[in-house]
């Protein structure tokens, strides 16, 4: 296979990788919500929320191994830009991508006091009954102690 061939095949499934990427990404995020009143037993095509995101993790990695692949395959472009004396848009460029990596990566990770699904209400421990899925406790709201996984409704007195 010649390198016109292999870039314009890397080219597409590079653009089907993203496409499905921010396909995904929507759909888990606006309809396959989290928390039991959102999209708890929700399904599509039988996959549910967390099925979904493992394929998107995995098409994540794929696209990152192609965006590789691609700046390889073009790195005729990287070379003319480095030999133009624009040294400059290169290290932004690059300095703006190292950036946005290390923010996700380094910044720390902060655990919050209530306000999430899940979320467990320090001193609210009483009588009643969740109906969350599984063993274990899970935080309740108003005076009741949730059985399941922190996302159980409460019958509260």
């Amino acid at each position: 296979m010649n390198h016109n061939t292999l870039r314009k095949y890397t080219d597409i499934v590079m653009f089907l990788a993203m496409c499905f990427l921010v396909g995904t990404g929507l759909m888990i995020h606006y309809r396959l919500v989290p928390g039991y009143l959102g999209g708890h037993g929700l399904t599509l095509f039988g996959l549910s929320r967390h099925e979904w995101g493992f394929y998107h993790l995995w098409t994540a990695y794929l696209l990152i191994f192609l965006v590789v692949v691609h700046v390889v395959l073009n790195f005729a472009f990287v070379k003319n830009v480095v030999a133009s004396k624009r040294n400059w848009i290169l290290a932004v460029l690059g300095l703006a991508g190292l950036i946005i990596l290390l923010v996700f990566l380094i910044v720390p990770i902060e655990r919050t006091e209530g306000g999430g699904h899940g979320e467990i209400h320090v001193g609210e421990r009483g009588e009643g009954r969740g109906e969350g899925r599984g063993g274990g406790y899970g935080g309740g709201r108003g005076r009741g102690q949730g059985r399941g996984h922190g996302r159980g409704r409460i019958d509260s007195e």
